[in-house]
């Protein structure tokens, strides 16, 4: 299913497939988060809910990282939506940095998405699975 979000300002108005469902916007009292008038959005908010906090749990993941290794992390780009490229600092070893980050990495991954970080030094790359 297609879920088209636009936004504007702090309004996200909603279209899955053809249908435009209504907008809400985001509350911490709520329930879910969010909140909406709109009948037909009220129905899905509590999936949108948990896909809206997947993603942004999932683009805070270089900045947790970063916080946890600190100098360790020279670089990091999202390759898509599922492969983050993180440049390690070259005076690391890129395997035992490699083991750490899979030592803690369950403590701040906060969604079920799969995905891999691509941990690289000069040529060489480790590959780091989530989920």
């Amino acid at each position: 299913m297609l879920v088209t979000i636009d936004q504007d300002d702090e309004v996200l108005n909603v279209t899955i497939g053809d249908t435009y469902l209504g907008s809400m916007v985001e509350n911490e009292q709520s329930p879910y988060g969010w909140e909406t008038t709109d009948p037909l959005l009220l129905e899905e908010l509590p999936d949108l809910s948990m896909a809206l906090k997947e993603e942004k749990a999932m683009e805070n993941l270089p900045y947790a990282l970063k916080d946890l290794f600190g100098e360790s992390i020279a670089y990091w780009e999202w390759e898509d939506d599922q492969n983050l490229r993180v440049i390690a600092h070259p005076d690391l070893d890129l395997s035992e940095f490699a083991n750490a980050i899979r030592d803690q990495i369950n403590e701040i991954v906060l969604f079920d998405k799969t995905m891999v970080i691509n941990l690289s030094q000069n040529d060489k790359t480790e590959e780091i699975y989530i989920n």
